[in-house]
C-alpha cells in the first residue's frame, strides 16, 4: 500500500504451529526464492501456515481485531468510571494507550492514529503474502496433488475474509450509503498504491473471491477430522475451510443487507453434519478453542496469554469488565431461575462484588484465580456458528416469527436458557433489540459487536434503554491512515 515500503519477498512471520510440524523455511537475511518456496506443495502448505500464524499476531486477532481494539470501540469494555481519563502517565506511554480514544472515539489523537495504521498495515501485509499464494497457484496444474486445489480454494477465501475486514473498519455503512467510497482491493504480491473501488464494487469483489473459494473447496471434508495423520487435512477448523467459507458469505451478505442471500448460506452451514451447537452441559468447551464443533475458523496462537494477562488480569492495568457497571443487566441476571440461567455470564465473567466484573473466557475455572497460562489460548476463534442462527432469526423474522423464535431459542437453549417470552419479541423493533443482547452475550471478546451496530445504524447499549453512542459516520468509519493520504490515496 505505500510506495515507501520495501517488502521483502515470501517473508511470512512465524510463530509456534503447535500441532503442525511443517514451518517455513527462511533463509538466513529473511528471503525465500519464489521458485525454492513453490516448488512442490509443501511450499504452498508453509506459506499458508505462515499467513494464518500472522493474522494470529496481537496487532491482528491475537488481540486487537478481537478483544481489544475492535471490542473497545463496540463498548463490550467500556469506561463507565472514566479510569482511562484519568491515566497516569505510564499507563499513557504504554501500548493499551489507545483505549481512552478509542473509547470516545477520538480517532485524531496520536496514538489512535498509530494504532489505526498498524491494524490496516498489517492487514494488507496479510492480503500480500495470500496474493503470493495466489498469482502462483494460479499457474499450477491442480490435478498434480489434491491439496493445490484446497489451498487455492484457502487463499481466495482469506483473501476476501481480510478485505472484508478492513471494508467494515473503514468503509461507509453499506445498507445506508451504497455509493460510497471503498477501499484498495489488493490482487497482486507488493503493498504499492492500489486502485481505490467503490463500495460496491468492493463488496463484488469479496463475493467473487469467495465464490472462486468454494469452488476450490467444494471436496473439502470434516473439519473436525483427528484420525487423519496428513496435518493439512487434520483440524481443519484452523484452516479457511468450506463451512468458513459459506459463514463468511453469509456474514457478508448479512453485513449488506441482502437478508435472503445471508440466510440462504446461514442454512447451508447450520445444516452441516460436520458442525452443531454445544450441548448445554458442555458449554465449558466453547471458551476452548477446537474443542466444539461450533468453530467454524480459528487461528492457532500461543501468544495471546501475556498480552491478555496484561489487559485484563494486571491490576495496574486491568481493561476488565468492571469499566462497564452493567454486566448483570447485560445478562438479565435478575432473570434467572433454577431452571434458566445463562452459561455464558458465569463463564466469561468472574463476579467480584465491589470491584466488579473480572472477563475469564479465555481461563478455565481453576485458572481464573490462579493467573497462570491456559491451554486455553491455543487458538483465537474468527467465526462461530451461533451467528449464523442469528442471521437466520433476523432474516425469517418478518416472514415466519415461530421459525425465526426456533432458531434463537436453539442458541439460547445451549446457553441454558429458557424459550424467550414471545411479548418480548413480538415487534420487529423489540425483536432486533432482543437480538442485539444476544449478540452482545455471546460476542464477548471477538470484536463482532461494533460491525453489528454499524450495519444496523443502532446506537449502542440500547439493553437497559439508554444510547450513549449515537450511531454516524464520524463513529463508525475509521480514518485511513495518514501515510495513505499523503500518497492522495483515499476514500474520505
Amino acid at each position: 500500500m505505500k510506495n515507501r515500503i520495501c517488502i521483502w519477498m515470501a517473508i511470512l512471520i512465524l510463530l509456534s504451529l503447535g500441532s503442525c510440524n511443517s514451518f517455513l523455511d527462511i533463509k538466513p537475511e529473511g528471503e525465500l526464492v519464489q521458485d525454492e518456496q513453490f516448488k512442490d506443495v509443501q511450499g504452498y502448505r508453509d506459506a499458508m501456515y505462515g499467513i494464518y500464524a500472522s493474522m494470529a499476531q496481537g496487532e491482528l486477532y491475537g488481540m486487537m481485531m478481537n478483544w481489544g481494539l475492535v471490542d473497545v470501540l463496540g463498548q463490550q469494555f467500556g469506561d463507565e468510571y472514566g479510569l482511562f481519563a484519568d491515566a497516569s502517565e505510564g499507563w499513557a506511554a504504554s501500548k493499551y494507550a489507545y483505549i481512552k480514544y478509542a473509547s470516545v472515539y477520538n480517532y485524531k489523537d496520536q496514538r489512535m492514529e498509530e494504532q489505526i495504521e498498524s491494524v490496516w498495515t498489517k492487514l494488507y501485509e496479510c492480503i500480500s503474502y495470500v496474493n503470493n499464494v495466489i498469482v502462483n497457484i494460479d499457474k499450477e496444474d491442480l490435478n498434480k496433488d489434491p491439496d493445490l486445489k484446497l489451498i487455492k480454494g484457502e487463499a481466495y477465501a482469506v483473501r476476501a475474509f481480510l478485505h472484508f475486514e478492513v471494508m467494515r473498519l473503514f468503509c461507509d455503512n453499506y445498507r445506508t450509503n451504497p455509493n460510497a467510497g471503498g477501499i484498495p482491493y489488493a490482487y497482486a504480491f507488493d503493498l504499492s498504491n492500489k486502485k481505490v473501488y467503490t463500495l460496491a464494487q468492493c463488496y463484488d469483489n469479496v463475493l467473487a473471491d469467495l465464490d472462486e473459494a468454494t469452488c476450490n473447496l467444494a471436496a473439502d471434508g470434516d473439519i473436525y477430522n483427528t484420525g487423519i495423520l496428513d496435518a493439512y487435512h487434520k483440524k481443519r477448523y484452523s484452516h479457511c475451510n468450506l463451512y468458513a467459507t459459506w459463514a463468511i458469505k453469509a456474514r457478508v451478505f448479512y453485513t449488506k443487507g441482502d437478508l435472503d442471500s445471508a440466510a440462504y448460506y446461514a442454512e447451508k452451514v447450520i445444516t452441516s453434519p460436520e458442525v452443531g451447537l454445544t450441548e448445554r452441559q458442555n458449554f465449558d468447551r466453547v471458551k476452548r478453542y477446537g474443542t466444539h464443533t461450533e468453530l467454524l475458523w480459528g487461528v492457532f496462537t500461543n501468544k495471546m496469554y501475556a498480552d491478555y494477562k496484561e489487559l485484563f488480569l494486571n491490576s495496574a492495568v486491568t481493561l476488565n469488565a468492571s469499566q462497564r457497571t452493567d454486566i448483570k443487566a447485560v445478562y438479565e441476571v435478575s432473570r434467572f431461575t433454577a431452571d434458566s440461567k445463562d452459561l455464558r455470564y458465569t463463564s466469561f465473567f468472574q463476579d467480584k462484588g465491589y470491584e466488579g466484573h473480572l472477563f475469564v473466557r479465555f481461563l478455565n475455572p481453576t485458572e481464573a484465580t490462579s493467573n497462570k497460562p491456559t491451554l486455553y489460548f491455543n487458538g483465537t476463534c474468527l467465526i462461530r456458528l451461533p451467528e449464523m442462527y442469528y442471521i437466520l432469526a433476523e432474516a425469517t423474522y418478518l416472514k415466519n416469527r415461530d421459525k425465526a423464535l426456533g432458531y434463537l431459542n436453539a442458541v439460547r437453549g445451549s446457553r441454558g436458557l429458557a424459550d424467550i417470552e414471545v411479548s418480548l419479541v413480538d415487534t420487529q423493533d423489540k425483536f432486533l433489540k432482543e437480538m442485539t443482547r444476544e449478540r452482545m452475550r455471546e460476542f464477548y471478546g471477538e470484536g463482532q459487536m461494533f460491525s453489528f451496530y454499524k450495519c444496523n445504524n443502532l446506537g449502542f447499549r440500547d439493553f437497559q434503554d439508554k444510547v450513549d453512542v449515537v450511531p454516524s459516520k464520524d463513529i463508525f468509519v475509521l480514518p485511513w491512515p495518514k501515510s495513505e493520504q499523503e500518497y492522495g490515496v483515499t476514500n474520505q
